[in-house]
């Protein structure tokens, strides 16, 4: 790498770092997608004239292990720029960042902002990036790391699934059904449900602790009603009880299946005339099968979502849901998702390599709570 411009080195913030460590892969693997990882260092050329990000937080998030396994259908290009032996790409899709260095070109950003990409493919796994232009990336303001850090799939999901598809009023008795309503995307829904006067019934799997989670998600999060699945699929349930729960000139406009299977059945048939049922998530890994007389009689309206296709097609659209999702967590109307995290802290001034590479596969492999690694500067 050739040396910086010694009028760029006097101006480089103290928090700015000229070597990046980034988790790179080259190939990939189904069975044991941790295999393909590797931390690699290198010096990025060009950094006077980009503006340069420091990491601070980053989710392992499904559609990420799916890259790595080769089987998502969004893929990063894999570039010899890093210095790598082989074609490599960063991991990660979502994170947030700090700006470290702007350019004097750069006039909407500034050194201490808090970003996110604008679009997937970023490469977040990494202590620091660097990109040419401002326009690939949101300044967030009033979250706090965890929050902003998955914003862009959990957050923009949420918003996107309940206010894209259907018109609301929020002067009747309107309702929406979602399954897996333990889910990070279905906690915010319910609460912006709640924030529109859309009532939400929720359905969770039966377990023995069913009453204390349906309680949280009602009284935390805002869910109208929450129902198991044995509840869902039950005839004499959807006979007699559910028209008590809905109440008089119910209209359940939207249904929110992340769970495909018997679930996804359940749930539609309780949907109203003309209502629209959004697949965004296949948990069951068992098809979506609807029966043809709700399209043919009551005219349901069955599409897939996936928030990455609505980014590239719709920048300005992720732009502004990430405002006004960030905006609701800086007023303190939707709950961060910090507290529920499983967090994960990188230390790049002390931790060796296997040991970053060792964090990680745990985030990977260890099922629950969500992973979010922290980067501790």
């Amino acid at each position: 790498m050739p040396p910086l411009n010694p009028m760029f080195t006097r101006f480089v913030s103290s928090k700015m770092s000229t070597t990046f460590k980034s988790l790179v892969y080259s190939s990939h693997d189904v069975q044991d997608c941790t295999k393909v990882l590797s931390l690699h260092k290198y010096q990025p050329q060009g950094l006077e004239n980009s503006i340069v990000l420091r990491t601070l937080a980053f989710p392992i998030n499904p559609s990420d292990i799916n890259q790595l396994e080769g089987v998502y259908p969004s893929k990063p290009a894999k570039t010899l720029d890093l210095g790598t032996e082989h074609p490599s790409a960063i991991a990660g899709n979502e994170g947030v960042f700090e700006v470290v260095h702007v350019p004097d070109n750069t006039q909407v950003l500034n050194v201490g902002d808090m970003v996110i990409p604008l679009l997937a493919n970023f490469g977040t796994w990494s202590t620091h990036r660097s990109c040419k232009d401002a326009s690939q990336l949101v300044k967030v303001e009033g979250c706090d790391k965890v929050a902003a850090a998955t914003i862009a799939v959990n957050g923009c999901t949420a918003y996107q699934l309940l206010n894209n598809y259907v018109d609301w009023d929020p002067k009747g008795n309107d309702w929406l059904i979602q399954n897996a309503g333990t889910s990070s995307v279905s906690k915010i829904v319910s609460q912006l449900a709640k924030l529109q006067n859309i009532k939400t019934l929720s359905i969770i799997r039966d377990r023995d602790n069913f009453d204390e989670v349906a309680h949280e998600l009602e009284s935390k999060y805002g869910a109208t009603k929450v129902i198991s699945e044995s509840q869902n699929n039950g005839k004499e349930f959807n006979k007699e009880v559910l028209p008590s729960i809905l109440g008089p000139n119910a209209h359940v406009k939207l249904g929110l299946n992340s769970v495909g299977g018997k679930s996804s059945s359940s749930l539609a048939r309780k949907l109203g005339q003309n209502a629209t049922m959004l697949t965004y998530g296949g948990m069951s890994k068992m098809p979506v099968t609807l029966p043809p007389s709700l399209h043919i009689f009551k005219g349901l309206n069955s599409l897939g979502f996936w928030v990455t296709k609505n980014s590239l097609e719709d920048p300005q659209n992720k732009r502004d849901t990430v405002r006004k999702v960030a905006s609701l967590y800086a007023e303190g109307k939707l709950i961060s998702p910090k507290d529920e995290v499983r967090k994960l802290e990188w230390d790049p001034n002390t931790m060796s390599d296997d040991e970053v590479l060792q964090l990680i596969k745990y985030g990977i492999t260890q099922k629950g709570n969500k992973n979010v690694v922290t980067l501790k500067w």
